[in-house]
């Protein structure tokens, strides 16, 4: 639905009486213009003791998500290791804003794509989040206190989890076959890689804008709707090929993971994930149309993700899928 801040303010205030069970004002609301599955937005109350909160809306299905699955994992990961903010509450009643949400603590600090514009910046906030990728990484689902979410056997079973999500995703939301994707879901099925290293989180939408920076730390690790525990490969390959691109050519993003990795990156499993995410943003854009055409979300940037950003991730992923290797 557009945004409507009166409505809005008044929905939260609704809500937050409920759950506090207490009068609630909000004396200020804004909406975060940043992100395409959730409508985002921050409210400060009246409340002394209570700080800013963060707001996370579904819209529909957009994207293929919900947000149970990642309240879940930070409820699991906050206090730990990786640095998430504090989940607060999960709503799946559509009666405060016509959607299932969750929300959580709002972490201070810049979260914002500003630093892009500066180059020499940029590169420093880059390596800061390579860092911070590969300390990710190096901790087993055991140490950070995910055994409830039920941990793969190993990296083999995990990819095979993750195909049959996504390719569920392209049967739940397509309007007709695409057969250059068919082809390739049936080609990451005949070469799983064999497992070469432990299963570990994957944050699964690694981007520029999906941490918060504070006096040149990683203070928080936000929007996890996608991620998993399986081959940690998946999110070199997708930050190098797809979200990293803000920063720099592949080449230059796989040299900096090289760095910080504990596993050798390249060969032909680095292909495989490489193609596996272009088969994933596919799926996850095709979504986007569907929500649209039903009238569950009116944004004009549903159609422009549905059919443009799902025809050229399906393009990269054939021309990926045909490529010889490097």
């Amino acid at each position: 639905m557009p945004y409507q801040p009166e409505q809005r303010r008044e929905e939260a205030a609704a809500f937050l009486t409920h759950a506090l069970g207490r009068p609630v004002r909000v004396t200020e609301l804004r909406r975060l213009a940043s992100g395409q599955s959730r409508e985002t937005l921050v409210v400060r109350t009246d409340q002394p003791r209570e700080p800013e909160l963060v707001f996370r809306i579904e819209q529909g299905g957009v994207l293929g998500t919900s947000s149970e699955p990642e309240f879940r994992l930070l409820r699991a990961l906050h206090g730990g290791p990786v640095p998430v903010p504090r989940p607060r509450w999960l709503e799946d009643d559509p009666r405060w804003f016509g959607y299932p949400f969750m929300v959580t603590e709002l972490v201070e600090g810049d979260g914002g794509f500003g630093y892009l514009a500066e180059p020499e910046r940029a590169r420093e906030v880059l390596r800061t989040y390579i860092a911070s990728i590969g300390e990710l990484h190096r901790h087993s689902p055991e140490e950070l206190g995910l055994e409830g979410l039920g941990i793969p056997a190993d990296t083999r079973e995990s990819t095979h989890q993750q195909l049959d999500l996504w390719e569920g995703r392209y049967e739940r939301y397509r309007y007709e076959r695409e057969p250059l994707l068919d082809e390739a879901i049936a080609w990451l099925r005949r070469n799983a890689p064999a497992p070469a290293r432990p299963v570990r989180l994957n944050h699964g939408d690694l981007s520029a804008g999906n941490f918060i920076l504070r006096e040149g730390k990683i203070v928080a690790h936000v929007d996890w709707e996608w991620s998993n525990l399986g081959d940690p490969m998946e999110d070199v390959a997708f930050f190098a090929y797809i979200k990293g691109r803000m920063f720099g050519p592949p080449e230059t993003i796989l040299e900096l993971l090289r760095e910080v990795e504990a596993f050798d990156i390249g060969g032909e499993e680095l292909r495989y994930w490489e193609v596996f995410n272009y088969m994933k943003a596919a799926c996850a854009n095709i979504a986007t149309l569907k929500v649209f055409n039903e009238g569950r979300n009116h944004g004009l940037n549903m159609v422009a993700i549905g059919t443009g950003g799902f025809l050229g991730f399906t393009r990269r992923t054939a021309e990926a899928l045909r490529a010889p290797l490097a």
